[in-house]
């Protein structure tokens, strides 16, 4: 059974930004977390903040941060962010 994968705005424009053979290593990333979200490895880590709890996933240098909803079967990719800007992005989202 497959989850459905909903972008936040700000991932979508993230997403559009990427060079393009980055795009297509983060689309067959977004592809794989609708088959399984939480995929056995070192790729995905759990992030544990003070308002919510996410998933990281490492594609290259882009971090692919998400929550997945079980109750829903749905995976909210909340934002498609470089490693360089990740402690800020935490920041203002922890």
């Amino acid at each position: 059974m497959t989850f459905r994968v909903e972008l936040a705005r700000s991932a979508v424009r993230a997403f559009e930004r990427a060079p393009r053979p980055e795009r297509r290593r983060l689309e067959r990333a977004i592809d794989s977390l609708s088959r399984n979200p939480r995929p056995a490895g070192k790729l995905v880590k759990a992030i544990q903040g003070t308002k919510d709890a996410f998933l990281r996933m490492r594609v290259g240098d882009y971090r692919i941060m998400y929550e997945v909803v079980d109750a829903d079967r749905v995976v909210l990719i909340l934002g498609i962010i470089q490693r360089k800007d990740l402690e800020q992005w935490l920041r203002q989202h922890s």
